[in-house]
């Protein structure tokens, strides 16, 4: 459990804990060289929100996984969003195979499973970089430009894609992903994150 005290069997964040919980909810747009992505987050990066994420991303704690893409999946339900794909951020070989699981695959898949919609495997990262955490926003745009691949699919032609990440800070690594997805003729991207962070 995130927390010892709970009211329910099946809820695993006691009253308290969902206090904390910081909603966002507005969107916004990623913008950046004349292209711009519209982009929702679920929660800002704070309190319980990112206990969670750190205990999903480097603990390989589930249940947290569990707890956040079920806000995230309401999220979805209760905006109305609407999509033909999902998509998520990727890492390298190297970087998964190290970690063992992709923390935005993994709420990629929960969002598919309860939403019937298929997830897509086409974006593809070349080569290791900093991690973002520690770095200047200048930096971090400058990290994750050339970076990312798409594998060509006709599946993927004409689509809307809704794009999966854990926490967006500048939002560079979204925006390089759903900017290579756009050149490779995707309808429309937009981007979802459980978490919006500051530098």
């Amino acid at each position: 459990m995130i927390c010892s005290e709970y009211t329910l069997e099946s809820e695993a964040l006691c009253t308290d804990c969902r206090k904390k919980l910081r909603p966002c909810g507005n969107s916004f747009y990623l913008c950046h060289n004349e292209e711009k992505y519209l982009v929702w987050s679920v929660f800002y990066y704070s309190n319980i929100v990112k206990e969670l994420i750190i205990r999903l991303k480097y603990k390989s704690d589930f249940m947290c996984g569990e707890i956040l893409a079920k806000h995230m999946l309401e999220f979805v339900k209760s905006n109305k969003l609407q999509f033909d794909l999902i998509a998520y951020v990727p890492m390298t070989k190297k970087s998964q195979k190290s970690r063992g699981y992709n923390q935005s695959e993994f709420l990629a898949n929960y969002l598919s499973r309860f939403l019937n919609i298929p997830v897509i495997c086409n974006l593809i990262k070349t080569m290791d970089t900093k991690d973002q955490i520690g770095l200047s926003g200048e930096d971090r745009w400058s990290n994750m430009e050339k970076c990312f691949e798409v594998k060509e699919n006709k599946f993927m032609q004409n689509k809307n894609i809704l794009i999966v990440d854990d926490v967006i800070t500048t939002g560079a690594t979204a925006f390089h992903c759903a900017s290579k997805l756009k050149e490779s003729g995707i309808n429309n991207v937009c981007i979802l994150t459980i978490a919006k962070s500051k530098v």
